[in-house]
């Protein structure tokens, strides 16, 4: 089955770095009159061109199986990209690295840390007690800085919450880990596992890439995705400068 069936559409990356090998992918499609999810595709892994700049198309073609489905993909009206990495540094690192650092004592947490975690990180560190890695102080900035320099090249996917609150055609950063049971190599709870493709193996890239398309076509499908959970957007009181990670309510 392909895109031109699809009411919605979510593509998932799991993001390993600008010299990485190991980029996977995830597309799959819903149908709201069955509603029923629909794999349209999982890539192996693979590495970005060194030849061109990537964009969107250098993610799709990896994971779908021609030219017709990759234009068929890309002309789904609602579409999201849920990408597996920080699409925001910290307020205050860009405050120090403009040579206006703020004065503040060693914190007690590192969590607490303002170049280190943003606001959306020090959320779900208090809502839920998981701390995700830092894209300044671990090696998270890699996979950062990569996705942060392909967002002007994926067309009309406008990144929410940052540049748009909501928008039919986005690009958002997700969080697999937080459906997980466990740690990163954990399998997903228990509700989810069924609408993974069988043959996709828990702490694997395509696995992680897979989560993050589930998440994509929630925020694509406005929520409307009844075998999956409610994807949680930001409070409407939140500052929104330093972006929102999306995660299904738990």
């Amino acid at each position: 089955m392909t895109g031109e069936h699809m009411d919605a559409i979510g593509i998932g990356w799991d993001v390993r770095g600008w010299q990485g090998n190991a980029q996977a992918v995830a597309v799959v499609g819903w149908q709201a009159s069955t509603q029923q999810l629909h794999w349209l595709g999982v890539s192996p892994l693979f590495r970005l061109s060194s030849r061109v700049a990537p964009d969107l198309d250098a993610l799709l073609r990896p994971a779908l199986q021609d030219e017709v489905a990759l234009m068929q993909v890309l002309a789904c009206p609602r579409l999201a990209l849920g990408i597996d990495a920080p699409l925001a540094f910290p307020r205050a690192l860009a405050e120090l690295l403009a040579g206006r650092g703020i004065d503040f004592p060693v914190p007690q947490r590192e969590i607490d840390n303002p170049y280190a975690y943003r606001d959306c990180e020090r959320w779900l560190h208090e809502r839920y007690g998981k701390k995700p890695l830092s894209a300044t102080f671990d090696r998270l900035g890699n996979n950062a800085t990569l996705a942060l320099s392909m967002l002007p090249r994926l067309g009309d996917l406008q990144l929410v919450p940052r540049q748009v609150r909501e928008a039919k055609r986005a690009v958002l950063e997700v969080y697999p880990a937080l459906a997980k049971v466990g740690g990163k190599a954990s399998a997903v709870r228990p509700a989810l596992q069924p609408h993974l493709p069988a043959s996709l193996i828990p702490g694997t890239d395509p696995y992680d890439a897979a989560l993050c398309a589930l998440m994509a076509l929630q925020y694509a499908a406005d929520g409307a995705v009844g075998a999956l959970p409610p994807l949680l957007a930001p409070p409407a009181d939140f500052p929104l400068d330093e972006g929102w990670i999306y995660h299904f309510v738990p």
